[in-house]
């Protein structure tokens, strides 16, 4: 059961949309909700020429104390409207919440709080990731890293409608089928597991095994046999687009995460091109 909610806050878009999912998952769940600032630990760092190297990597350097605390008056006002925020969203609320400021490095504290927790939310972009819609580096760090269901928040995510499953039969999908259906169940309404391919027996086989694994659930769930030609990811936003999805549900990998990892991941593909946040997990 999922009992513990992180949520990474760094003021983005994207991150103050994952704050408003954060709360309503929290409240469905009643689970205990941490919400973590992070203060990156490199904005407090320069590299000067001619800096030392280790292994031919520069090193860097803290900045003198004046710029430092330049740095830091920043980063706290921006750390005390996060905060506001957090505030406002959980003010109310039944379920116990937290939020912690802490300074160091982005990956490894995020990763860390990821793994002392049952769901991880998190905005598809941070603050420093620029424009576009691919997930930022952290997102896909914890995508990875975090061995806990990940959900990833789009910058204006569309959440109502059905809950998608896009279900392959990959282990990545099988390990998402615990935490997706409890997201499914909690959040009510109709839930569809799409296969796509060209082997409608190889779906129908899948059919039972989900419809089995459903049966003790209070689940409205159906399995659909998707047989279209063209790119999974493709064929993946536009069923959810057209379905008005409110969640996709899947496995961070294909059936071959090396080839994914050599010839680009169609994760990271699904996740720039869909409206609705999606649950993942490696």
């Amino acid at each position: 059961m999922i009992k513990s909610i992180v949520v990474d806050l760094d003021g983005s878009t994207a991150s103050l949309a994952a704050l408003t999912e954060a709360v309503k998952w929290a409240e469905l769940l009643n689970a205990e909700l941490r919400a973590v600032f992070v203060e990156d630990e490199q904005r407090f760092m320069y590299y000067p020429v001619g800096t030392a190297v280790e292994d031919e990597v520069p090193v860097p350097v803290l900045l003198p104390d004046d710029e430092a605390a330049g740095i830091k008056a920043t980063v706290d006002q921006e750390a005390d409207s996060i905060r506001a925020e957090f505030d406002r969203l959980t003010a109310g609320k039944t379920f116990p919440s937290s939020y912690s400021q802490i300074r160091g490095s982005v990956n490894e504290i995020l990763t860390e709080e990821a793994r002392a927790a049952d769901l991880t939310v998190i905005g598809r972009r941070g603050r420093d990731s620029g424009a576009g819609t691919e997930p930022g580096p952290t997102t896909e760090t914890l995508i990875h890293d975090a061995l806990r269901p990940v959900l990833v928040v789009p910058e204006a995510p569309h959440t109502e409608g059905e809950t998608v499953f896009a279900y392959d039969g990959s282990k990545g999908v099988q390990r998402v089928m615990v935490p997706g259906t409890e997201l499914a169940h909690a959040r009510g309404g109709d839930v569809v597991a799409i296969t796509i391919g060209d082997d409608a027996a190889y779906a129908a086989q899948l059919d039972r095994v989900l419809t089995r694994y459903w049966q003790p659930y209070d689940v409205n769930g159906r399995c659909e046999f998707v047989e279209e030609k063209g790119k999974i990811v493709d064929i993946i936003a536009t069923y959810t687009s057209d379905n008005k999805a409110g969640l996709l549900v899947m496995g961070a990998f294909g059936h071959n995460p090396i080839r994914e990892l050599l010839f680009g991941s169609t994760t990271l593909d699904v996740l720039a091109k869909v409206s609705c946040p999606v649950l993942l997990m490696a």
